[in-house]
């Protein structure tokens, strides 16, 4: 199943949208649009589906959506009890908000991770989602200038967020984060990852494409990427797996080797330790909801 490409529009007076949503039910209904997403849920609870993500949430979560990232929420009328309604406050903006391109302008060098990791979605948790409430919680009962200089502040906030604030929901290969924008070690490793992990990769050919020992590179590359060798590989692979699963008819062993891998038993167990659920529940979760 595709994601349905959505376009949005500004208020006639404002640069961006913000909008308290008050619903009975949050219906299956798998999007995606260039402009990025906060979204704060005020009194709810469900499943959201962001890239290959599928993840149940709670009354606060808070969550930023990258560009053109597929996503939905999913949660029927009566689970919060009979007749009590979903709350939440949804902002869209696109990068170059009020005419400031907020990703490169230098007064907001913090955000270029922010808007590059966003691309995966980002969960928030910890003081930083406390504070990002309290001030999107504000910035819907303010207009104008006033709202738009909440919105920055808040993006701001995000950008400085701690590593152990933020959590990733996409795997990597689902949007294909890592492109080559630039000519460092790890970005030509990454490339060369992202473009051909469907064949057999052996990290010797990777530490050689760096110039490095076998030892020196396993220690590089985890320091750059937070992964071993193996584990970046296998999240590209599941990646693009359940990307297959969702959007294509194609059997599970199709898929399996399709992606790289070279039995289907190996393929469950993977994909099972990264998405918690085998191929055939994770394709089943998105056509039950859908």
């Amino acid at each position: 199943m595709k994601p349905v490409k959505v376009r949005l529009s500004s208020p006639p007076r404002s640069s961006f949208r913000l909008k308290n949503i008050r619903l009975e039910s949050f219906e299956f209904n798998w999007h995606c649009h260039p402009e990025y997403e906060i979204m704060l849920m005020t009194h709810s609870k469900g499943k959201r589906f962001v890239g290959d993500s599928i993840s149940y949430y709670e009354d606060g979560e808070l969550v930023f959506i990258g560009s053109n990232l597929p996503h939905t929420l999913y949660s029927p009328a009566g689970i919060l009890g009979d007749r009590v309604m979903h709350e939440a406050i949804l902002i869209q903006f696109n990068k170059t908000v009020a005419g400031l391109d907020v990703a490169r302008a230098p007064e907001f060098h913090g955000l270029q991770k922010l808007f590059l990791e966003s691309s995966r979605g980002i969960r928030f948790h910890g003081v930083t989602r406390q504070l990002a409430a309290q001030r999107i919680t504000k910035m819907s009962t303010q207009e104008g200038f006033d709202r738009l200089i909440q919105l920055l502040r808040t993006l701001n906030l995000l950008g400085k967020a701690r590593d152990d604030e933020r959590e990733y929901l996409s795997s990597i290969e689902f949007n294909q984060t890592l492109k080559p924008t630039h000519r460092s070690r790890i970005d030509r490793v990454c490339t060369y990852l992202n473009q051909d992990y469907r064949r057999r990769l052996r990290l010797e050919q990777a530490a050689a494409m760096a110039n490095m020992s076998v030892t020196a590179f396993s220690r590089f590359f985890k320091r750059s990427t937070g992964k071993t060798f193996v584990r970046y590989i296998n999240e590209l692979r599941v990646g693009q797996a359940s990307k297959l699963l969702i959007e294509s008819e194609l059997s599970v062993a199709e898929i399996c080797y399709q992606v790289g891998f070279n039995n289907v038993s190996n393929f469950n167990r993977r994909f099972r330790e990264l998405q918690r659920m085998s191929p055939k529940e994770y394709r089943r979760e998105f056509v039950v909801s859908h």
